[in-house]
């Protein structure tokens, strides 16, 4: 993957989102179709270290934000660490294989806007999660795809657990593809797994790595 250079979040995140008519910049690959939407269940955390280290990654080690359920933003290490210690369960070891948290990726183009990107999984987890679950997420603008990752945590207020059930995920590319033209960005959510599949070739391995033990 190629290091992360200058990936200044607060700049990206200036301004207003352009039109529709601007919506892909400076792009090679534009074509009159509206581009793909790629959703992801990346991974998932087994135990609360799992977790903690999973924060480290799409935080960068706190040279990124994290943004939680509430609007609060995390962008010190020392935050970052003690927000995971938040999230600790006290008798969670006590169940082996039992998920602690689930990864998804959201994912569009080369050359569609980082900050409509981020704003269209902001309002997606808000609509989708906030009511049950904490959660928390960040931008990596490193590959030539703008991707976010969203991190939640398994256990909902309510005492239950999120199961990602058959069909889902199909639904949340929909979702997101309704959030993305709120703001501006046309979007595709095609049930097709060979779209997705070629999506996702774009992103690095490691913003793909599955937590299984």
């Amino acid at each position: 993957m190629s290091r992360l250079l200058n990936d200044s979040i607060s700049g990206l995140l200036n301004g207003d989102v352009k039109t529709k008519s601007n919506r892909i910049k400076n792009s090679n690959h534009y074509t009159k179709r509206a581009p793909e939407v790629m959703v992801k269940v990346s991974g998932f955390g087994y135990n609360n270290a799992h977790t903690a280290n999973h924060f480290d990654y799409i935080s960068r080690n706190g040279k990124l934000e994290l943004e939680d359920e509430t609007g609060l933003i995390y962008q010190e290490q020392n935050a970052v660490q003690q927000l995971a210690k938040d999230w600790n369960e006290s008798d969670f070891q006590q169940r082996k294989r039992t998920r602690h948290s689930t990864h998804l990726i959201f994912s569009m183009p080369d050359g569609t806007e980082p900050k409509a990107v981020k704003q269209s999984v902001r309002e997606f987890a808000k609509k989708t999660f906030a009511d049950n679950y904490q959660y928390v997420f960040a931008l990596h603008t490193d590959t030539d795809s703008p991707h976010v990752h969203l991190t939640i945590k398994n256990l909902g207020f309510d005492g239950k657990r999120f199961h990602v059930r058959k069909g889902l995920p199909q639904v949340w590319h929909e979702q997101f593809a309704v959030e993305l033209e709120r703001v501006g960005i046309a979007a595709e959510a095609s049930s097709g797994l060979k779209k997705i599949s070629q999506h996702v070739s774009a992103l690095s391995a490691n913003d793909l790595n599955v937590v299984e033990h």
